[in-house]
């Protein structure tokens, strides 16, 4: 037994330091195995540390808010042999509360994220929770998060509906926490529990109106906005599409009290208002709505994000686009001879994907400076290559990574962009599947785009823009023949590549997709 330094791990490349984002434990208190202590936050992913070994906090040398570099040590701990009993019946006393309120609140999502989209809610009002089940999921512009119960018992209210922007440190909903002897017995005690969080909360909703210290402010610098007085003195809550349509209208607000359900103001609340309805929420001598018929939707968290890095890529790099044609008779004559072979092996479609995937990595190989990165002012050359796929979704693009492609046969590839798409499709694709990068491949042939030119994945220096095979009049052997014919772009990083190395890049890529037996047959 003895003192153990808990410090920063590495939490991805080019990342050098991170801050501490929360503590889950303070100084003294006991601390299990695996049991996670404290939150990191970088410019990219929040990350949680997990204690080592069973023991006590003794000391911890940073707090909330503090950068720290990789490798400093955050906090110590003491190891002890306590009893998983006498840790079991500490967290037994602290949850089985009765009577109490469970706030879900939006946590820290990452450096820069002060908001985030209620995107999905997976439970309703009234129904059990489990301790560590999964509540509600948020989106944010880098990354689906969901959100678990901290405690059992009752999910009481929803505050925010599906769709609806939250900012971090909300509280979105209520948990009743419920004493129980085990999770079957929730049920039974709902009513009561029901009466007793009634009288808390009309408790705490008449503290909060005898005290203007606790008016939310949401302006810059931790100041009260006009819509936090009109809220406060109304005492109604405004969505954030409602504070949104309030800040652009032209109109003035008199009383919001007339068209407000239950305490609460949605955009959808202004519909078809007129003056003359009896509901004086704007003045009369104004328009309520305007007519136009022009609809305004904020972007998504996730175009943003989309926006904010092809735009850092613009100004960051040199970049430039050169182009080749592939004839692509071969490779679909041999997809079609083996097709029902390879669909009975491997459970899966071969698919021009893995084709192209084999035969970049070849290039790649050979040209190492288009599988390299500029960083400061060194070129760090990649002895990897992790290939990333650009998958579109209905809520933009996302490119998760190929690990260690190079050693991936068809079969794998092709398997793994398939789990890849439906992981996208369901919103599950996270920051790890989408880091460090070497190397990306864009298909817009499938949606019909006959030719473009991709912007550059940063930190990457080149990416690959396929696009539809279309049939045209090409001359072979001095004769005008029809072939499948696909154009290609390769997007790559001036500062780094010279023009001889792209076109390079792809005459190589040429000549092996179009004899594709040269990447079956290479080992």
């Amino acid at each position: 037994m003895g003192n153990l330094d808990v410090t920063v791990p590495s939490l991805g490349e080019s990342i050098t330091e991170a801050v501490i984002a929360k503590w889950l434990k303070k100084e003294g208190e006991i601390v299990n195995k695996d049991e996670v202590i404290a939150e990191l936050e970088t410019d990219k992913v929040t990350q949680e540390i997990y204690s080592p070994k069973t023991g006590i906090i003794k000391k911890i040398f940073f707090q909330e808010g503090e950068e720290v570099k990789i490798g400093e040590t955050i906090v110590n701990i003491e190891e002890k042999n306590i009893s998983e009993q006498k840790i079991e019946e500490k967290e037994i006393k602290n949850s089985n509360v009765s009577g109490e309120q469970n706030k879900i609140i939006v946590p820290t999502l990452g450096e820069s994220i002060s908001e985030a989209l209620i995107s999905k809610w997976m439970k309703s009002p009234g129904q059990n929770v489990k301790k560590g089940e999964p509540i509600v999921e948020l989106e944010t512009d880098k990354v689906t998060q969901e959100l678990y119960a901290e405690n059992s018992g009752v999910l009481k209210e929803i505050l925010f509906n599906e769709q609806e922007e939250v900012k971090i440190g909300e509280t979105i909903g209520m948990i009743d926490l419920i004493e129980h002897e085990n999770e079957d017995s929730i049920a039974s005690d709902l009513v009561n529990t029901n009466e007793l969080t009634k009288g808390i909360k009309e408790e705490e909703e008449n503290e909060k109106n005898l005290d203007p210290t606790k008016i939310k402010r949401t302006s810059l610098n931790n100041k009260i906005g006009v819509n936090d007085l009109r809220e406060f003195i109304q005492g109604v809550s405004l969505s954030p599409s409602a504070r949104k349509f309030i800040n652009e209208s032209k109109n003035e607000i008199n009383n919001l009290n007339t068209i407000a359900t239950n305490g609460r103001i949605t955009k959808e609340s202004f519909n078809n208002l007129k003056p003359d309805s009896g509901q004086n929420a704007f003045s009369e001598n104004e328009n309520i709505l305007s007519n136009s018929t022009d609809v305004s939707k904020p972007l998504s968290k996730m175009r943003q994000s989309i926006a904010h890095r092809l735009k850092e890529a613009q100004n960051t790099a040199a970049m430039l686009t050169t182009f080749n044609e592939i004839d692509m008779e071969n490779v679909i004559s041999l997809r079609a001879k083996y097709k029902e072979y390879f669909l009975k092996k491997y459970d899966t479609k071969l698919g021009f994907m893995s084709f192209f995937t084999k035969a970049c990595i070849s290039v790649l190989k050979e040209i190492p400076e288009v599988n390299a990165e500029i960083k400061n002012n060194n070129i760090i050359y990649k002895n990897r290559y992790d290939i990333g796929i650009a998958v579109g979704t209905d809520k933009g693009l996302v490119v998760p990574v190929l690990r260690n492609a190079d050693k991936m046969n068809f079969a794998e590839i092709e398997n793994s962009i398939v789990e890849y798409g439906n992981l996208a499709k369901n919103n599950k694709i996270t920051i790890e599947h989408m880091k460090d990068g070497t190397f990306t491949i864009s298909n817009g042939g499938v949606y019909g785009s006959m030719l473009s030119t991709p912007i550059l994945n940063p930190p990457q220096s080149g990416i690959l823009g396929l696009h539809n095979i279309v049939k045209r009049p090409v001359v072979v052997e001095n004769e005008i023949v029809i072939r499948p014919i696909m154009y290609v772009a390769l997007t790559y990083d001036h500062r780094i590549i010279d023009g001889k190395q792209a076109v390079t890049f792809l005459v190589r890529l040429k000549q092996i997709i179009e004899n594709p037996e040269e990447m079956i047959f290479e080992k």
